[in-house]
């Protein structure tokens, strides 16, 4: 009925509003990139450059996944009790946005290359997937099926626009680390779910701790990296 479909919407806009650190950084990096990228493109180091930028913004992007993730009980408060019942669907937007930056990362090859139709064949490619997965989610999962579209959709996006990028304009991206920051972040936050203190007091300081790990590592094997390729 109208009424369910309307409450489904107001239950994934809400926790859609959760993501909102992480859509309001991609967003900044959106408007300072492409000028970024394009200044540097003449010069002889520029794809190293752009692969040691993405790393950085993947680290950002994760971290800020994890705070949102780790602290999900206070940032819960922004919304309403009706709405908390969507809740789980917060990574899985958070997840969707960080693909959405990881293309924005990507599409300097199609941009640096004047070949900006690839671009719009990727976004058609994605837009299809959102609307068939739509089709096939929504009416048996509600807005967890829309959710789950949403990261589909932008995680082919990267998919396409990675495969394409290695034929036409190859950057050597550190996919080693950046996997591991991947595993490392997604070890955390399946740790944080897995661990159950009665304090709450005892929890957040839990939570800060293993984010806290998160950052020192990333700055440990930076670190390394840049020692091991500078030498």
């Amino acid at each position: 009925s109208g009424q369910y479909v309307l409450g489904q919407l107001g239950v994934y806009g809400a926790n859609y509003r959760l993501a909102v650190l992480m859509t309001l950084f991609i967003q900044m990096f959106r408007y300072a990139a492409e000028p970024f990228f394009f200044s540097h493109a003449k010069e002889e180091n520029a794809k190293t450059l752009y692969a040691t930028v993405m790393k950085y913004f993947i680290i950002f992007c994760l971290l800020i996944f994890l705070v949102v993730m780790l602290y999900l009980d206070i940032f819960k408060y922004f919304i309403g009790p009706d709405f908390r019942v969507g809740l789980h669907i917060v990574p899985i937007i958070l997840l969707a946005n960080l693909f959405l930056g990881i293309f924005y990362n990507l599409s300097v090859w199609y941009k640096l290359t004047d070949k900006t139709r690839f671009g719009a064949l990727i976004a058609l490619a994605g837009a299809v997937i959102t609307v068939a997965l739509n089709i096939l989610l929504v009416p048996k999962y509600g807005y967890t099926g829309a959710a789950w579209a949403h990261l589909a959709c932008y995680l082919a996006m990267v998919i396409l626009s990675f495969m394409l990028g290695r034929h036409h304009y190859r950057i050597n991206y550190d996919i080693r680390n950046i996997t591991i920051y991947f595993a490392l972040a997604g070890g955390i936050y399946l740790l944080s779910n897995y661990i159950h203190i009665e304090s709450k007091l005892l929890t957040l300081g839990l939570n800060a701790l293993l984010i806290g790990t998160f950052l020192v590592f990333a700055i440990l094997l930076e670190k390394k990296t840049y020692l091991r390729d500078f030498k």
